[in-house]
């Protein structure tokens, strides 16, 4: 089950197997971001069916996340990206 702050994997799509952490669920919907290319400021929304969960969870508080930790904590991360 998808939740803020869980890294996922994108399955479908232009990004697919990219991976981004889910900064808001709207319905059947997810907002992702990777603090690069998509920043909270521009999330990108997906469909929860073409997101794969990888079972980490981003620790950071939801109303504090920035660009710069989540882009950092992404790129430390070793996170398998085949589907």
């Amino acid at each position: 089950m998808l939740s803020i702050g869980s890294v996922v994997v994108s399955k479908k799509g232009h990004d697919e197997g990219k991976v981004y952490i889910v900064v808001d669920i709207c319905g059947e919907f997810a907002l992702v971001a990777d603090g690069k290319t998509r920043k909270l400021t521009n999330p990108k929304k997906k469909r929860l069916k073409h997101l794969k969960d990888t079972f980490v969870i981003y620790e950071g508080q939801k109303e504090k996340f920035k660009d710069f930790e989540i882009a950092t904590f992404l790129k430390n991360t070793s996170i398998c990206t085949k589907i």
